[in-house]
């Protein structure tokens, strides 16, 4: 068996939402006010969840790069419900285990089981409930290893944000 520096694996370390409620609950309360229909049920989901005075659910992440690809894998444990960001790019999911129930609004409600591969669109947000724990990894294209500066990337803060994204994306391609 090789040894772990050999493989270049990456330990998982602590998710990245714990104490982040308070910046939860204000995006969710101020996209309220500019969203309807599912975009709404998600934000009020979020909201639901960040002000409910529950524990921040621990979800470890384990964060991979390889030459130019951005490997980030979650682990959910059964009966969390979490609300995911808006990603600006299309990108690979892949539910590597478990049984989880998502809401999009471009997909409605789903029931996925593991092991999976799909796409997410450009412009998603999803809410998700593990029915079983679960592995879920995300997939994007990016040359930077700092994840901050990966996060202002390939995520839009609100949908009036990605909006000016894809806005400014098409000016770019008339240019």
């Amino acid at each position: 068996m090789l040894p772990t520096q050999a493989l270049n694996v990456a330990p998982f370390a602590g998710g990245d939402s714990i104490g982040k409620s308070e910046l939860a609950a204000a995006t969710a309360q101020s996209e309220l006010q500019r969203v309807a229909g599912a975009r709404k049920q998600i934000y009020e989901l979020q909201s639901a969840i960040a002000t409910s005075g529950l524990p921040d659910a621990e979800c470890p992440l384990q964060h991979s790069f390889i030459d130019g690809v951005y490997v980030r894998t979650i682990r959910i444990p059964a009966g969390t419900v979490l609300v995911g960001k808006i990603h600006k790019h299309s990108h690979a999911n892949i539910l590597s285990q478990g049984e989880v129930v998502v809401f999009t609004e471009n997909g409605g409600r789903e029931h996925l089981k593991g092991p999976l591969t799909m796409t997410s669109p450009a412009g998603c947000k999803r809410a998700v409930l593990a029915l079983t724990d679960a592995t879920w990894t995300t997939i994007h294209r990016t040359d930077s290893t700092d994840l901050a500066e990966i996060e202002r990337e390939v995520i839009a803060d609100t949908y009036e944000d990605y909006e000016q994204f894809r806005l400014a994306q098409s000016q770019e391609v008339v240019a």
